[in-house]
């Protein structure tokens, strides 16, 4: 009994010593918060690609056959996209292929929307498997290999690589005192210069709903990871109130 109440009083005292949930948010950011008074949606227009838009669009080779359709972006913790999960060939779903396509091997499509691979469908169904059941950074970033399962829900990949699907549907929460509350869900992600730049977020009918809105990425550096349900936001409402809806059809120009 003795033993037990040492526990207890051990246990008490070292959740004394601990931080509070905002507090121990606060101490794993490695860069600098950007204040929302000088955040612009100009860049996004400009040079952004919407996530949401690139998975489901087609797929097309190097001579503009339509080979398939975009299932899932993998990236890395620092947000960087390493490549695009497509799937290819098949007849509604069945006998299809679904293959990783390293970034740096995509191309804006010249002959429609989507994108374009340097590979004809057939080539790309002689791709061989990962030998590995996770997909690594180095091995999405660099190799064309196929993948098992539904691409847009089973690619296992490694610790530093998650998919756009463990993000965007999580829930959002804002800064509230020592801890955070409920603000929306992430809706999609903007891609500028290869890497995550933005989160979009359409608030809960309590803030006022409708609209949606772009905040800067931060994601492992304010200790978001693709186990988590919730995507937090290093702002508190007096300051997601000022900003301006982001008009999601600009994106990319």
């Amino acid at each position: 009994m003795r033993a037990m109440m040492m526990k207890v009083l051990f246990a008490a005292s070292a959740l004394a010593g601990l931080p509070t949930l905002a507090a121990a948010q606060e101490v794993k950011i490695k860069t600098e918060i950007l204040p929302l008074a000088g955040w612009r949606y100009d860049d996004l227009y400009a040079n952004g690609i919407s996530v949401e838009d690139l998975i489901g669009s087609e797929v097309k080779g190097p001579t503009g056959d339509d080979i398939g359709n975009v299932e899932n972006v993998l990236f890395d913790r620092d947000g960087q996209i390493l490549s695009v999960v497509a799937e290819v060939g098949g007849f509604f779903e069945f006998g299809d292929t679904h293959v990783n396509i390293p970034w740096d091997m995509v191309e804006a499509s010249r002959w429609d929307d989507g994108i374009e691979i340097p590979f004809t469908q057939e080539l790309v169904e002689d791709f061989t498997l990962f030998t590995d059941e996770m997909v690594t950074v180095t091995e999405a970033s660099s190799d064309v290999e196929k993948v098992t399962g539904d691409g847009a829900d089973v690619v296992d990949t490694g610790r530093r690589v998650w998919r756009a699907g463990e993000l965007i549907g999580d829930y959002a929460r804002l800064k509230d005192g020592d801890g955070f509350t409920n603000y929306g869900y992430v809706d999609d992600l903007i891609v500028r210069d290869g890497k995550v730049a933005a989160v979009v977020v359409s608030p809960d009918v309590a803030w006022g709903g409708g609209g949606y809105y772009a905040y800067p990425y931060y994601g492992y550096d304010y200790g978001w990871d693709p186990g988590r349900e919730f995507y937090d936001l290093p702002y508190e409402q007096t300051e997601v109130e000022a900003l301006e809806p982001v008009e999601q059809e600009q994106v990319g120009g």
